[in-house]
């Protein structure tokens, strides 16, 4: 799985622990939190943990789901499952250490924290409380996590802690425990978020409180029970404590401490840094210190999701809580993120650079697909209805044939089978209007959401299971997938230039407006969504006219203001809010169905054009700031688009083995590959100008295709580019241009 290295503790202070020079130091892990609900610049957390562990923990200083905001103040650390705003939180607890006179409520705890002092990073997060005289140091595992509270004045230490939603609290000796059974959806059965803290000092008086009334001193139960515990406090003698987290039981949840932080802070602390300096270590660019911050903070956003929902028992076997079927299962389990989203750049960026993790979290897929009958599209923990498609497919489909097949495969494809062919009964939340795609070839207009995009959606996924089938020797499937993947044409209006929506006769919908958004058309209107067919682009090209009049279109879409009209949505959202500010014309990269847009100019032959584009994108739209994204980062998505494009390459069209080229933003990257390999690209005459490929090397022998095979890549090399400031304009053969179904 992650590279863990041999660790080398030295008994030194916690300043002196904080490695520096490591690349830590580059992410910002306040990347994109400077949002709100109607303007996003990231719509991220402020989140210390380990790469994909089940738990986060970050500063709370608001209400409802946008808990957190970059202004200096906090109301308590929250332990957080939180994949996105828009999806909110589950079993979410707080704690905040406090001096002087008892104050429980959250406008009435708030204080604030020196941000000149306070160290905040992956790893590690130290915050000065000043007007408390405490300094409140932080760093956590995938279950855990150890505090250490230093109370400068030697005065009665308390520790506050919040339990949300349907909840207990029990205070015995020197542990505390309790359980959040706080969620919006997407459990079953008893479902519950056990928590065990352990202090190392007596506790000298406890109080738990229901509904802000006390409720004894030992324990409580109820919504939204809180608690405080006092003990006494020296400056030379931090308090430390260690909280383990399980959503089995309390006896999981102390196993779960016992086993990840053995040795205390400074031990579990040098595990977690070391773990992160190898996964960031994974990719060494030489940059800028502007782009070094901006590529490892998207890095590190990159490795946060999807969330490992297994835990380990005292035997060393996996188990988890089953959100599907309420039940407690052997193996593994991943949950907290959208495919939608992540299919197009969060895993192939994990299919490059942490394959042994992509096969765990495809195997946690399909183990849910087993308890809970479908493989999910948006599990958090469990099935969430949230947005269209069957993109799971995308993602078992890119994994086969790149050759990762350390899951089960044919359980697997007998999943993705079932919610391609048989419409989904009542409740189920995958492939919605499949009837009427499989009658007619599309969905009709107001017969299921977003009829336009579901549809070009269908056809896709139709494509990827295609993928598997033929892999697996299901050639019927195959054949009748690989048919239905063209039914996007139906749709491609050319009086228009655009997808439209049709009704049941086959009639197209009217009026038609091309700014319009939502309707038929998922988070954007047909500007935004006419171009998804990673699949075939060829194709699309016929139907605009050909790969020049394609091309036109999108010169169009980046050069006409970035106008829109409400349409289905009866208001303004917030995409539409964030694609006016940046000011790209129609493109909206604040959103995944822009992802692709500027790779299309590549794909139908004018790979300079992309190259101009992604450079501008990369170096306008993207900083390691708290307002460093152009629109929702949603699970890694965004930060992974960032680092394929800055890095020079990127994947079109997951489920084939190729990315196309683009300009790189770095002068060298080296990446770090199984098997102790390595893949190097380097730009000669890169700057900020030069930023069109004059030529290409791979290993040595001129390459004039506008794509690189994933085998190319994992089996190490180099790629040696030739930059100038000058397009590269020149007629580029079929053979040259990537994979397309109708080529």
């Amino acid at each position: 799985m992650t590279k863990i290295l041999t660790i080398i503790l030295l008994g030194l202070a916690v300043q002196a622990q904080v490695r520096a020079g490591g690349l830590l130091d580059y992410v910002n892990i306040l990347q994109g939190t400077d949002s709100q609900p109607d303007l996003s610049h990231g719509n991220t957390l402020p989140l210390v943990g380990v790469p994909w562990g089940m738990i986060d923990w970050s500063i709370e200083n608001g209400d409802g789901s946008w808990f957190f905001h970059p202004n200096g103040t906090i109301d308590g650390i929250r332990a957080t499952h939180q994949p996105s705003p828009w999806i909110s939180d589950y079993g979410q607890f707080v704690l905040l250490p406090q001096t002087g006179d008892l104050r429980m409520e959250a406008k009435a705890r708030k204080t604030t924290y020196d941000t000149a002092t306070s160290i905040l990073r992956p790893d590690y997060e130290k915050l000065d409380l000043t007007k408390e005289g405490i300094s409140a140091e932080l760093t956590a595992t995938e279950r855990a996590a150890v505090f250490r509270l230093t109370y400068h004045e030697g005065q009665m230490g308390r520790l506050l802690l919040n339990a949300c939603g349907s909840s207990e609290i029990n205070v015995s000796g020197r542990t505390i425990r309790g359980v959040s059974r706080a969620n919006k959806g997407g459990v079953s059965g008893n479902f519950g978020s056990y928590f065990v803290i352990e202090l190392d000092r007596n506790i000298s008086k406890s109080e738990v409180l229901v509904k802000d009334h006390a409720a004894g001193t030992s324990s409580g139960n109820g919504d939204n029970v809180a608690a405080y515990v006092e003990f006494k406090t020296a400056p030379d003698a931090p308090v430390e404590l260690r909280v383990g987290t399980s959503l089995i039981s309390w006896d999981q949840a102390e196993q779960n401490l016992k086993a990840e932080t053995e040795g205390g802070f400074e031990a579990v602390h040098a595990r977690v840094q070391t773990l992160w300096e190898a996964n960031l270590g994974e990719v060494q660019i030489e940059a800028s210190e502007a782009q070094k911050k901006t590529f490892y903070s998207c890095l590190y956003h990159a490795q946060l999701f999807p969330h490992r929902l297994y835990e380990v028992t005292a035997a060393g076997k996996p188990v988890h809580y089953s959100p599907y079927d309420g039940q407690i299962h052997d193996g593994a389990l991943y949950g907290d993120i959208g495919l939608w989203d992540a299919f197009r750049t969060t895993f192939p960026l994990i299919t490059i650079l942490y394959p042994a993790q992509l096969n765990e979290i495809l195997q946690g897929f399909v183990n849910a697909s087993v308890e809970g009958g479908t493989i999910p599209e948006w599990p958090s923990p469990g099935y969430r209805d949230c947005m269209i498609g069957q993109h799971s497919a995308a993602i078992f489909a890119d994994a086969v044939v790149k050759g990762q097949r350390n899951f089960d495969v044919a359980k697997a494809y007998a999943s993705l089978r079932k919610s391609a062919f048989e419409p989904p009964s009542a409740g189920v939340l995958v492939r919605r209007g499949l009837a009427d795609y499989v009658k007619l070839g599309y969905i009709t207009d107001g017969a299921s959401q977003y009829a336009v995009s579901a549809t070009l959606d269908y056809a896709y996924d139709d494509w990827c299971v295609a993928q598997i089938a033929q892999t697996e020797n299901h050639l019927e499937d195959y054949k009748l997938l690989m048919e239905r993947a063209q039914n996007y044409r139906r749709l491609w209006d050319a009086s228009v230039g655009f997808m439209r929506p049709k009704d049941a006769a086959g009639h197209w919908i009217e009026p038609f407006d091309q700014f319009a958004w939502g309707g038929s058309y998922a988070e954007g209107g047909p500007w935004q969504c006419s171009f998804f067919v990673p699949h075939d682009t060829a194709g699309l090209a016929s139907l605009a006219g050909g790969p020049d009049k394609l091309a036109a279109k999108l010169d169009q879409m980046l050069g006409l203001p970035p106008v829109f009209h409400t349409g289905g949505y009866g208001g303004v959202i917030h995409e539409m809010r964030e694609m006016g500010i940046v000011k790209f014309g129609q493109y909206d990269q604040g959103n995944q169905p822009g992802f692709d847009s500027l790779y299309l100019f590549a794909a139908t032959g004018q790979p300079w054009q992309t190259e101009y584009w992604t450079r501008r994108v990369c170096a306008e739209l993207f900083n390691s700031s708290a307002a460093g994204f152009p629109g929702d980062e949603d699970n890694g998505s965004m930060a992974s688009w960032y680092v394929l494009s800055s890095m020079g390459f990127y994947p079109l069209c997951p489920g084939t083995t190729e990315y196309l080229f683009t300009s790189p933003v770095f002068a060298k990257t080296t990446l770090s590959l199984p098997e102790k390999k390595f893949f190097i690209i380097t730009a000669a005459a890169h700057g900020e100008e030069n930023v069109y490929v004059q030529k290409r090397q791979l290993n040595g022998a001129e390459d004039g295709r506008t794509w690189i095979s994933h085998r190319d890549i994992m089996q190490g090399g180099e790629l040696r580019m030739e930059m100038g400031p000058k397009a590269n304009t020149r007629a580029i053969p079929s053979q040259d241009l990537p994979y397309s179904a109708s080529r």
